[in-house]
């Protein structure tokens, strides 16, 4: 049951996403009946990708980033209908976008993707009047806001069996701290928690790399726990110790609430918390202010942000963030010149060589286009190719019937949610099927070109991308370092693989080790062949290939030791907590998602950590495949351990500035 439920839960919710379309329906409709020429098109797309970014599996608040997701559309088109009827000045104003897009790709992948799909807002504008654009641009933002709220008030399914396990836990908790509080042989009842990381570890996420914010909600409620566990029998009714018990039980009561005064209640408690824990002994002092600590931690997940200074330092940070990347050698920089120059060009080549269909041309940059070199290279082929196989197949529906106003509206829409559906089955599919969706999409104002001027169009967006890679391309050490990055990613997917066989019945087991292996394989080629290509001057990055190459065939041969060592099907011996245990290393063992500014690193701590309490759970166990496994997860701690502590070290200019092992500080 738990299998068919992870299963379920991987695929697209079909009711988040029919409620999404049905948004976006809606408001081109509105667009229609009552917009400017021209602004149907942009609703839809704006909606469309609005869509997009609300489903994206975001644990935080959603309605502030979606705020600025729909702002951000709207200005693409103002900024698009107002300079379209200026060959030059459009010109300029896509260069600009497309570098600050770029640039946006310091912060990660998800704000680096937005740019660029605003960008595709902009380049598909027509020549509109002043008021015209304002007007299309406001159904931009509306689109962007409809979909916010259909979010906020429908979350997916996923989102609400996560919710429901927090809110037992929280309440839980609440119980046990009031009861620690008067009683001294009172326990946190465990229950509680092993069921919310069983809800956790059976909800799959599009990416299986969860960020650190997303592993907070469940870890931390653990955390929590143990807090609390260490003011066990210290605690004697109405003295500081049960004072800040009683007020912890509050705060956690007014987390797990769903009333509409949750968010003021949470508030209210935590200041009772900081009072309690200001008048503790100094001997009780260090746990009370860990307690404080997570508490406003969990207010943060729970509530998320609602000061403007403190979203106004967060947007100053990734500012910062972004800044920090204007540097020649920065592959953050050079990306954003790449794809200022080629989407500028394309514009220019659209406008002023008169090219049928040329807004095609600057789309396909903004769709094929990507900082890693390798993802450009080995990924153009089959993007362009799905570019080129959606517009001859939304083409062919064109050639039969020609679909213009509401009609295409309801066909783009379909198209979309084909997009959705085969979201599981890689990026040529999602592009075949999105490129199908802009056509049509395109339609709705105006009766697309011929398939020959649409698929020219194309070729040359994809041309204008290689070239631009191959004229500005990316430092040596850079492109090592990004091999690397691959190289470390895949040997630790290979490893969680292996790992999780272990525990869970995994769908052809043999099939999804050789592919993990395959994909290893293909990045240790890749990244031989950029050290072979690379003049390694520097004594320090030297070692450090070397130690790094020992660190992976560690891995690699922990890895093979499982993988002869792994049993047909996982042993009923097996505790439950041993198992959420193994989930929660290899969650710990992949990290935080890779981002094109840091693209490869190692968290030490809370994989240590991690390896700790496996042992721990291990104890009890008397399994032979177990006992190997716990033995080779050491290894492969202690081998990533040794990994990024000889990054750190490697970590100077002259080792062309790899980033640190360890990317975050302990909490």
């Amino acid at each position: 049951m738990t299998k068919a439920l992870a299963l379920r839960l991987h695929l697209p919710d079909n009711g988040a996403v029919a409620r999404s379309l049905l948004g976006v329906l809606v408001l081109t409709a509105a667009a229609l009946l009552w917009g400017p020429a021209g602004a149907a098109t942009s609703t839809a797309a704006a909606g469309a990708i609005a869509g997009a970014i609300a489903l994206q599996d975001n644990p935080l608040g959603r309605i502030p980033i979606m705020l600025a997701v729909s702002v951000e559309l709207g200005i693409a088109v103002l900024a698009g209908g107002v300079t379209a009827g200026h060959s030059l000045v459009f010109v300029v104003v896509i260069a600009l976008w497309c570098f600050f897009a770029g640039m946006q790709w310091a912060v990660g992948a998800p704000a680096g993707l937005l740019a660029g799909a605003s960008g595709l807002l902009l380049v598909i504008q027509h020549p509109q009047p002043a008021l015209a654009a304002l007007a299309s641009a406001l159904f931009a933002v509306v689109a962007g806001l409809t979909q916010a709220a259909l979010i906020a008030v429908w979350p997916p399914r996923r989102w609400r069996v996560e919710r429901e396990a927090l809110t037992k836990v929280y309440r839980s908790l609440s119980t046990d701290a009031r009861q620690l509080a008067s009683e001294p042989t009172a326990k946190v009842d465990a229950s509680p928690l092993l069921e919310c990381k069983e809800a956790f570890s059976t909800t799959e996420t599009q990416s299986s790399r969860r960020t650190s914010a997303y592993r907070d909600w469940h870890a931390l409620p653990e955390q929590i726990a143990k807090t609390l566990m260490a003011f066990r029998g210290k605690a004697a009714g109405q003295d500081p110790v049960g004072d800040v018990l009683t007020a912890a039980s509050d705060m956690l009561a007014a987390i797990a609430g769903q009333s509409r005064t949750a968010r003021r209640d949470a508030e209210y408690a935590l200041k009772g918390v900081d009072a309690a824990v200001a008048a503790v002994a100094i001997s009780d002092a260090p746990v009370a202010q860990r307690l404080s600590r997570q508490l406003h931690r969990a207010n943060a997940l729970r509530f998320g942000r609602r000061s403007p200074t403190e979203w106004t330092g967060a947007l100053r940070s990734a500012f910062d963030v972004a800044v920090g990347h204007i540097d020649r050698k920065s592959p953050i920089s050079r990306h954003a010149v790449r794809l200022a120059g080629a989407a500028a060009c394309g514009t220019a080549i659209a406008h002023f060589g008169d090219v049928p269909a040329g807004y095609w041309i600057p789309m396909t940059v903004l769709l094929v286009m990507r900082p890693e070199t390798a993802h450009t290279y080995t990924r153009c082929v089959g993007r362009v190719g799905g570019i080129c196989v959606g517009v001859v197949v939304a083409s062919a529906v064109t050639l039969v019937w020609q679909p213009t106003g509401f009609a295409a509206a309801i066909l783009a829409v379909l198209f979309l949610g084909i997009t959705h559906a085969v979201s599981t089955l890689g990026y040529v599919a999602v592009t075949a099927a999105f490129g199908a969706t802009i056509v049509l999409l395109l339609d709705i104002t105006d009766a697309s070109s011929s398939v020959s001027d649409l698929l020219f169009a194309v070729v040359i967006g994809g041309a204008l991308t290689v070239l631009f890679h191959v004229v500005v391309p990316d430092d040596a050490l850079i492109r090592l370092r990004q091999r690397a990055g691959e190289l470390l990613k895949t040997e630790i997917d290979y490893a969680a693989t292996v790992i999780k066989a272990f525990v869970h019945d995994l769908d052809h087991p043999s099939d999804a080790l050789a592919t993990a292996w395959q994909r290893a394989f293909r990045a240790r080629a890749a990244f031989e062949a950029a050290a072979g290509a690379t003049r390694v001057e520097s004594r320090e990055l030297r070692r450090w290939l070397r130690s790094f190459r020992a660190g992976l065939n560690a891995v690699t041969t922990s890895c093979t030791a499982l993988e002869q060592s792994l049993p047909p099907h996982p042993s009923a011996a097996l505790s439950r907590e041993f198992v959420l245990a193994v989930d929660d290393y290899v969650e710990a063992l992949r990290g935080d998602p890779p981002t094109p500014a840091t693209p490869w690193g190692i968290d030490t701590l809370p994989l240590v950590a991690a390896d700790q309490q496996l042992h721990d759970a291990a104890t009890h166990i008397d399994d032979g495949a177990a006992r190997v496994l716990v033995a080779e997860t050491g290894t492969i701690t202690r081998s990533l351990v040794s990994i990024a502590a000889d990054t750190h070290d490697a970590a100077t200019p002259r080792a062309g500035g790899f980033s640190s092992g360890s990317r975050r500080e302990p909490t």
